[in-house]
């Protein structure tokens, strides 16, 4: 909902460093993120990309079991990305 209402904000505050950080690698096939965050709304699209979501011009906004998916599947990345980036 926070996607919805203020779509600029950085992600930062909503996502943790290491959630962030682990969802840009992932979707943009890159080792290394950028050096400030993302906007909330493009992290929801990345989300709901994880979840399945194809984001074609007609399929409209993400809804909640793809984005219930793709937060599942970022639990997962960010955990790993913890354990990478401590060893």
């Amino acid at each position: 909902m926070a996607a919805r209402v203020n779509p600029d904000q950085e992600a930062e505050g909503i996502l943790s460093l290491d959630e962030w950080q682990a969802l840009y690698c992932t979707i943009h096939k890159t080792p290394s993120p950028p050096d400030s965050s993302p906007t909330l709304s493009e992290c929801v699209r990345w989300i709901a990309q994880l979840g399945g979501f194809l984001g074609r011009k007609s399929d409209g906004e993400p809804g909640v079991k793809t984005l219930w998916r793709g937060i599942q599947r970022l639990n997962d990345l960010a955990a790993m990305w913890q354990i990478l980036a401590n060893s």
